[in-house]
């Protein structure tokens, strides 16, 4: 039976994957006192008999975009300072390590994006992760770590931060009114929480140094996007563009995902549309 401690346990990601897990077979070691900060010493002094863990899913992190612009310095010391203590910690007990990053190439070369793609940070968030990727190579490399990189494209199916796209134009939906958003025109390749998490189990037991993208395969704009939750909906509510373009907005991203199919037989389950009807679906079930 696996030990496995998950980072940032409690967020929409890290419930889903906890639930997985123990439904896997797995045990999980959660922390005494989630209220500590990742980057803390303190964290990891919690921990009654660290050599036993086996696996740990780092998910600890800040991440929504916007604030990154305005407080970089906190964002590197969360996502930064908090991997390397990670690192340490793995590297002191000799625990395998999945570390879920981010979309990571700044405005794209080329599409379908592969893993080959270079990166680049077009905000301080993604600059964070890209560090924290690194950090993991270099103890890799250097420490004999076992790990896997991540690289989730855009994720929906959590609707506890309606400051995200998805999640604000349901909850539009659900009022009834109007759906205002800032811009109809940026396309997005989006995975569903559930594709996500059956890949984060695979990670959890193919540790193999390696970097996945994980992504639908298809790209959407706004307007797309609200087009189609309007139709699983059943409404033809008018829709308003404030034609605000975010700072250095990428026009697109599509995702390849040959590798995590070649090498974890891995591929997504839902196309978008199953996935807006899966949220319909749970909001009506948690409604009765």
């Amino acid at each position: 039976m696996l030990k496995i401690h998950i980072t940032g346990g409690n967020g929409g990601v890290g419930s889903a994957l906890s639930k997985a897990l123990v439904q896997n077979g797995a045990q999980l070691i959660r922390a005494k006192n989630t209220a500590l900060r990742i980057q803390a010493d303190a964290y990891y002094e919690q921990f009654d008999n660290p050599e036993e863990i086996d696996l740990i899913y780092h998910l600890a992190a800040i991440s929504f975009v916007p604030d990154s612009w305005e407080n970089p310095a906190r964002f590197i010391e969360i996502n930064v300072l908090g991997t390397t203590k990670v690192l340490e910690f793995c590297r002191k007990y000799n625990i395998r390590l999945v570390y879920i990053s981010s979309y990571a190439y700044g405005t794209p070369q080329y599409l379908p994006i592969d893993e080959n793609h270079p990166v680049s940070a077009s905000n301080p968030y993604g600059l964070s992760k890209i560090m924290g990727e690194e950090l993991c190579t270099f103890y890799g490399d250097h420490y004999d770590l076992s790990y896997l990189i991540v690289r989730p494209f855009n994720v929906f199916g959590m609707l506890k931060n309606n400051k995200l796209l998805i999640p604000e134009i349901i909850e539009q939906l659900e009022k009834g009114e109007r759906i205002k958003v800032k811009d109809l025109s940026p396309k997005r390749d989006c995975v569903y929480i559930d594709d996500l998490i059956r890949f984060l189990v695979l990670a959890g037991e193919n540790t193999n140094n390696q970097i996945y993208n994980v992504g639908g395969g298809s790209s959407y704009s706004v307007a797309e996007i609200i087009a189609i939750c309007q139709d699983v909906w059943g409404t033809n509510l008018p829709v308003e563009s404030a034609e605000i373009e975010r700072k250095n907005e990428i026009p697109e991203t599509l995702c390849n995902n040959n590798k995590a199919k070649i090498d974890l037989g891995w591929e997504p389950e839902f196309t978008f549309k199953e996935g807006i009807n899966a949220i319909k679906n749970r909001l009506a079930n948690q409604s009765n």
